[in-house]
């Protein structure tokens, strides 16, 4: 048995590394799908077969995962039958579970079927459908349709039913779809996406474009687009759990696992006492003050009587706006309004001294439940988060108050939030809360459904048993909104159960998660239009003998393309683009720096480092992080550092990533004659994410 799964083991490489290779040897770009048609020697530059529609139902559930539903129409054109060859592009991990076909309305099931080990021809009417795997974990996999003398003039509509894991953030579930390439004549011009089974009065989306009432939303088939549902979810357990294991072809003594992971709810805090902290950077949205305030009249609302409330804004400084104002004080938040419009955002984001203030003023009140919320666009310079932590609960004392943040940000509508974002990381150690709940399209009488956030898990580990492997790292932890999937291999007997611990702040938290055992899905299925389909299951899936190696080598590539094109739409900044402008921006105000330096002290030089962290094209923190000058000068110093904060950059539509530059420069003093030195760099690298 060993030797047999060192033989599987051979065929998974073989995948692994097949599209990379295939990608140096065949540079042109390739179509994600792709229709490759029986050619005929009297017909150069005809195509026999066309795709008339393409539908993408998804069929919404709120557990772990989700149908959808691929629906094509072929139509012959020519007056022939002929073959044809369909390859789609399908979403991350999906995988095919069904086929069926149908002629003048008539649908048909297919049924499971092998793998033929030679090319050839099929009985006319036969359909199959096979998976294409991933050429990697972090790729998409496809499936390949093949039609086998599709008779002229009657269309033929093919629909595969295929398991998808969308993505959970906020309230709604999230499905990428790939793009299905360049433009093709043979496949349709359009896709329709369809959202099926909502409640009466519920939209789905298209990226940003609601259904309106419409069945279906109509969008370009060569971009990249995201379907989106609202989620109902039903759990109540802080930390959800679904282990799926499938075992391995007859003969292996291996098999499959899927472990999701998600976080539940959370009862909501009672404070008497709240913080509220306004993120007032220029990388927040300008709309957000406006919204967070509607939100805050929310959640008053949703407070005690006697409650109170302190509020302050943040940047590079922290700004109190109202202090000790009673919740039902009517004048209280037209007051907060007001402070708000008169305080212009500013550059930096000094989130550490936000929260020590806030903690201070929840201590100074000697007693009660305190709670902050910091209304965010969550993108934060990072902080060693162990001391800060540390200087929290120095802050705060006995009484530590709750922690909410309420991040505003379209990008993790589109990305998600990851577990190793600066603001998750620090949510975990506090033991903090995160929403992603839009606000602009929360109801302020909703709003207090804020209270109810999870807290961010933190230290996520998982007990393996004996035999037991996950291909998938690790995440440090989970982020409210989202769900983690880890795919794994065991080998011998499935695992019964898998026991997942974290920690919420300082409370350790503990789920076993029972195993299901589900069947493992047939290599390949077909259907039939006419003859006999069970001898035809007996043959098993054939390509036809005309189509070539390097189609569907291609046609693997193309998948793999659409796949890895999702980063072309976020437009992510590269240390070619921070180089030009820190050579513009940011080295000039370094040599006025130095040359008045200079004017102090006549033979200054040596080496200083200036540390950035800019996100969304602004600079969040700047200070220079070594300074090794001949002659202390703090004004040398501060006028590098106000220098480091002039660095002005783009910033990506969805680009949430957080940069974090080190640009050293060598001070060079001025040559005997001359009064004006020379600052220069030190070496071209000055990105490390």
């Amino acid at each position: 048995m060993a030797h047999l799964r060192a033989l599987r083991f051979v065929g998974r490489l073989s995948t692994l590394f097949l599209a990379p290779l295939l990608c140096l040897g065949s540079p042109a770009p390739a179509l994600a799908d792709q229709l490759a048609v029986e050619p005929r020697d009297d017909e150069a530059g005809y195509r026999a077969i066309d795709e008339l529609s393409y539908e993408v139902i998804v069929e919404p559930s709120d557990g772990f995962s989700a149908t959808v539903r691929y629906r094509v129409a072929l139509a012959n054109t020519s007056s022939t039958p002929r073959d044809a060859v369909l390859s789609l592009a399908l979403p991350f991990a999906a995988r095919v579970e069904g086929l069926a076909i149908a002629r003048d309305g008539q649908w048909t099931a297919g049924v499971p079927t092998g793998i033929a080990e030679t090319t050839e021809r099929r009985d006319p009417g036969a359909v199959f459908v096979r998976g294409i795997p991933a050429a990697t974990r972090h790729d998409i996999p496809g499936a390949e349709i093949v039609v086998f003398g599709l008779d002229p003039g009657t269309p033929l509509q093919v629909e595969l039913k295929v398991r998808v894991y969308p993505r959970l953030l906020g309230d709604r579930w999230e499905l990428d779809l790939p793009a299905r390439g360049a433009t093709d004549d043979a496949l349709s011009g359009e896709r329709r996406v369809l959202v099926t089974g909502l409640p009466r009065g519920e939209s789905f989306f298209v990226d940003a474009r609601g259904n309106e009432g419409s069945p279906f939303i109509v969008s370009p088939p060569t971009n990249m687009v995201t379907v989106a549902w609202p989620a109902h979810l039903k759990g109540r357990s802080p930390l959800e759990g679904h282990l799926e294991t499938i075992p391995g072809p007859p003969g292996f003594d291996d098999g499959d696992l899927r472990l999701f992971l998600r976080l539940g709810q959370t009862p909501a805090p009672v404070p008497d006492h709240v913080v509220l902290l306004f993120d007032h950077s220029l990388s927040t949205p300008e709309r957000l003050p406006s919204d967070a305030l509607r939100a805050t009249a929310g959640l008053f609302g949703a407070l005690s009587e006697g409650a109170s409330f302190d509020a302050l804004a943040f940047d590079r400084h922290v700004t109190p706006l109202v202090e000790g104002a009673p919740l039902r004080d009517q004048d209280a938040l037209p007051r907060l309004a007001s402070a708000l419009e008169q305080r212009k955002r500013g550059q930096g984001t000094d989130l550490a001294a936000a929260l020590l203030e806030a903690a201070a003023r929840t201590r100074a009140r000697k007693g009660g439940k305190s709670m902050i919320v910091v209304f965010t666009d969550g993108m934060f310079p990072e902080h060693d988060i162990d001391r800060l932590q540390a200087a929290f609960s120095e802050a705060a004392g006995t009484h530590r108050p709750e922690v909410l943040f309420v991040i505003e940000e379209p990008m993790f509508a589109s990305v998600g939030l990851a577990t190793d974002h600066p603001v998750a990381r620090l949510a975990a150690q506090l033991g903090a809360r995160i929403s992603l709940k839009t606000l602009g399209q929360l109801d302020e009488s909703a709003s207090g459904e804020l209270l109810h956030a999870p807290r961010v898990l933190g230290e996520l580990s998982i007990d393996l048993p004996k035999g037991a492997q996950l291909f998938d790292p690790l995440p440090p932890g989970l982020v409210a909104g989202s769900f983690v999937l880890l795919r794994g291999q065991y080998v011998g007997s499935p695992p019964r159960h898998l026991q997942v611990q974290g920690r919420f702040g300082t409370t350790q938290v503990r789920k076993r998660v029972a195993a299901q055992s589900l069947p493992r899905p047939p290599v390949a299925l077909v259907a039939q239009t006419r003859g006999d389909l069970a001898l035809t299951a007996t043959e098993g899936f054939s390509l036809p003998p005309w189509y070539r190696s390097q189609q569907g080598q291609d046609a693997q590539r193309g998948i793999t393309q659409a796949g890895r094109a999702g980063d072309d739409r976020r437009g992510y900044l590269t240390a070619k683009i921070f180089r030009h402008y820190l050579t513009t921006r940011v080295l000039p105000r370094a040599r006025a720096c130095y040359n008045r330096g200079l004017l102090r002290h006549r033979d200054q030089e040596g080496r200083i480092v200036l540390a950035i962290e800019a996100a969304k094209g602004e600079v969040m923190l700047a200070r220079v992080s070594e300074s090794g000058l001949k002659h202390p000068d703090p004004a040398l110093v501060s006028c590098l550092t106000e220098a480091a904060w002039a660095l002005d950059i783009p910033a990506g539509k969805l680009d949430a990533r957080i940069y974090r530059l080190n640009y050293p420069l060598r001070l060079v003093a001025p040559e005997p004659g001359k009064t004006e030195g020379r600052v220069e760099r030190l070496n071209e690298d000055v990105t490390a994410r």
